[in-house]
């Protein structure tokens, strides 16, 4: 069915629903809209809806081409499948996923209570607000039949009467703000700020932009201007990556590292503002961090040894710039698209967030990223240890190390036979070497 004939069954179909009229915020105003009961066949699914921007953007390079549910039934199943199940992969054409536990809820809910708010429609049926509404109606009709599922409230918004500026700000104000709302997954809420900060005409390079933006959003992101700082720093430092990576706008591929962006976004405030000259450098370092898969945790210590331990930061970078240096030249420095995503994994979630695993770092191939990685575990250690006063405890430290590797198995035996055994007997040699040095301070 094209826009067209939505349209004609709409206009044909429509009837008054029994609930008061719907009170929406329009240009800085209430305003009460009708409410009227459409055919669910009339509707369809806005596959523009920034609410699932990224994995929309993944399908399509999976797929090689744009979604199109108006004139494709098995797209418009893969959109129901984007906005309600997780752990998608492609089999052939065809998106494989898991209903998510919020999508149960949802089901059970409207078989329960049916419907509590109407859905935002144009008059073609393109639903605008209620994405994942309609998406679980249909898979319900398909299913379990028609019977129970053929008409639902709707209010219509007019293009003559709302256009499309004013919807834009009515859609980021709901799909910004959090109240009763399924959770986005971090990239589309990301995205969907993104869109409200470019509706402000934002400079990415302009921190008093930045800092006006974070004030104007700040009433739908937590009603707190300093966390709305944080989400657009983030932002400007996910597309410089992107940028880095020669593939912007890929967000998909992002999937996953926000929490990485948003302490590489903390970092970098502080350094543009007091060390501008350093900026780049310390910009290669945090995203090297990024493709290694070094946890976020890691990215805020990164920012104290450069300000507390130059020297070993300097030495830290001279490694990352030697080992990414051959990696550089082979052509590799694109990003590939995860073969598994979990879409709606934020949804599902039932631990403690600080307890779950971090996701690994972006898919880089040919990366070296243990060596990396490896390079960023000892600057790290090494800091840590500079900044604890007890002596003591850092030489039992140092001895339960070397302990583990003679009394576990032989590992140092093992080790120095083994492909890298010219780097352990070198470090091996410092160890001795720097034993020999202070042995008299035991006379």
């Amino acid at each position: 069915m094209n826009a067209e004939e939505r349209t004609q069954l709409i206009s044909s179909r429509q009837q008054a629903a029994t609930r008061p009229p719907e009170r929406l915020w329009v240009r800085d105003q209430w305003r009460e809209f009708p409410v009227f009961q459409v055919p669910v066949e009339a509707l369809a699914l806005n596959v523009d809806n920034r609410r699932f921007a990224a994995e929309r953007t993944w399908a399509e390079e999976r797929l090689n081409r744009a979604l199109d549910p108006e004139n494709r039934s098995d797209d418009e199943v893969i959109l129901e499948s984007i906005l309600l199940d997780t752990a998608h992969e492609f089999d052939g054409d065809r998106l494989v996923g898991k209903p998510s536990k919020d999508y149960d809820a949802l089901k059970k809910d409207w078989q329960r209570r049916h419907q509590e708010s109407p859905l935002w429609i144009r008059p073609d049926g393109t639903v605008r607000n209620g994405n994942r509404r309609l998406a679980m109606l249909k898979r319900l009709q398909r299913e379990e039949g028609i019977e129970g599922f053929e008409y639902v409230d709707v209010v219509i918004l007019d293009p003559d009467d709302i256009d499309e500026v004013a919807l834009f700000d009515m859609e980021q104000r709901e799909q910004l703000t959090e109240n009763l709302k399924v959770r986005y997954t971090d990239i589309n809420l990301l995205l969907a700020i993104r869109a409200a900060a470019e509706s402000r005409s934002i400079d990415w390079f302009d921190p008093s932009s930045i800092d006006r933006v974070a004030g104007e959003l700040q009433h739908v992101i937590g009603n707190n201007k300093a966390y709305a700082a944080i989400q657009l720093n983030a932002i400007r430092y996910m597309d410089a990556y992107l940028d880095s990576s020669s593939q912007p706008g890929q967000y998909h591929k992002l999937i996953g590292q926000i929490e990485r962006f948003r302490d590489v976004g903390k970092a970098m405030v502080k350094l543009e503002a007091d060390y501008e000259d350093d900026v780049p450098a310390m910009l290669r370092v945090l995203f090297a961090a990024i493709r290694a898969g070094a946890p976020h945790g890691d990215i805020r210590v990164l920012k104290n040894l450069f300000l507390h331990d130059r020297a070993r930061y300097e030495q830290l970078l001279a490694e990352v710039d030697g080992i990414e240096s051959e990696w550089e030249g082979s052509g590799s420095e694109s990003l590939a698209d995860p073969d598994i995503v979990d879409l709606s994994a934020a949804a599902d979630e039932d631990e403690d967030e600080d307890e779950l695993d971090e996701p690994p770092g972006p898919n880089v191939p040919n990366y070296p990223r243990t060596d990396i990685r490896d390079a960023i575990d000892n600057a790290i250690d090494g800091f840590e240890a500079s900044m604890t006063e007890d002596v003591a405890k850092t030489l039992r430290q140092v001895l339960n190390r070397l302990q583990v590797l003679s009394d576990t198995g032989g590992k140092l035996d093992q080790a120095l036979a083994g492909e890298h055994a010219a780097q352990v007997r070198d470090a091996l040699g410092e160890i001795v070497a720097w034993a020999d040095l202070h042995r008299d301070l035991l006379a």
